[in-house]
């Protein structure tokens, strides 16, 4: 049941997080987060390590805003992104994919009026947040392999030649998806 009532809460906090318009507010949900980081034990150094690797597509997403809706906006997403991932990054810390399957489960069982297999729902749900790990993976050894083989994985040269990148980790990922699938099967999941 605490699992539950965490996963709502993370819930409403995170999508709370996007109604806020005020900037003080957000400092105050800053500091909840440290607040939340510190009695939790995280590494804090974890977490801004990995804060720095989601910082471009922040970035990104702030700017297009800023195009779009005006610089206070765009400023002002950026902000609330950031917040959200670091939330994301402590609840993600505390749940396991196991957790978060009986929270998902649990929470879609009034379905099955309607015959919707929850537990069908949740092993989906799992299988795709594990499945985010491997892709991650995949683009890392990849772009080892290019860098010994004397090709430089910078943005301008993707973009150049695209099918340096992306046959060699389409072919990867389709393989690591016939795993899965072969394990899923080996366990008795059809």
């Amino acid at each position: 049941m605490t699992y539950i009532i965490s996963f709502i809460l993370f819930l409403v906090y995170t999508i709370g997080i996007f109604f806020i318009k005020e900037y003080y507010m957000l400092g105050i949900v800053a500091l909840i987060n440290i607040i939340l980081m510190i009695v939790l034990k995280e590494n804090i150094k974890n977490a801004v390590i990995t804060m720095l690797k989601i910082v471009p597509f922040i970035i990104f997403t702030s700017c297009i805003n800023m195009l779009i809706s005006g610089v206070g906006f765009g400023i002002l997403i950026g902000i609330r992104l950031l917040l959200v991932c670091n939330v994301t990054y402590i609840f993600a810390k505390k749940m396991t994919s196991h957790k978060l399957q009986y929270v998902i489960e649990t929470l879609l069982k009034p379905l099955k009026i309607i015959k919707i297999d929850s537990r069908e729902i949740s092993i989906i749900v799992c299988i795709g947040i594990a499945f985010i790990p491997i892709v991650q993976n995949a683009v890392v050894e990849l772009e080892y392999s290019l860098k010994s083989k004397g090709f430089d994985p910078k943005i301008r040269n993707i973009v150049k030649k695209p099918n340096y990148i992306l046959a060699p980790l389409i072919t990867s990922i389709i393989k690591r998806i016939g795993d899965i699938e072969n394990s899923l099967i080996s366990r008795g999941y059809t």
